[in-house]
């Protein structure tokens, strides 16, 4: 049974098709790197003293990170 994501509009394909499960590790391979380099880049601006040391804007931008890595990559977006 599939249905949308609501915050991108995207469509959720069932888990165990092994075509998706093949689809998601080589997609992920590809693009996981840039959405870990977001989130490495925001640590090394909290270490620099950049940014403020909140665990609220931890907890924000790993949200949008994540939203934006599910929007972008859709039914091959990593699963936690």
């Amino acid at each position: 049974m599939t249905g949308t994501h609501r915050a991108c509009g995207t469509f959720a394909v069932p888990d165990g098709d092994m075509l998706l499960e093949a689809g998601r590790a080589t997609i992920g391979a590809w693009t996981a790197p840039n959405f870990d380099a977001l989130r490495a880049g925001y640590g090394t601006l909290v270490s620099l003293h950049i940014l403020p040391r909140s665990i609220l804007a931890s907890r924000d931008v790993e949200r949008t990170v994540d939203a934006l890595e599910r929007c972008t990559l859709g039914p091959f977006a990593r699963r936690v």
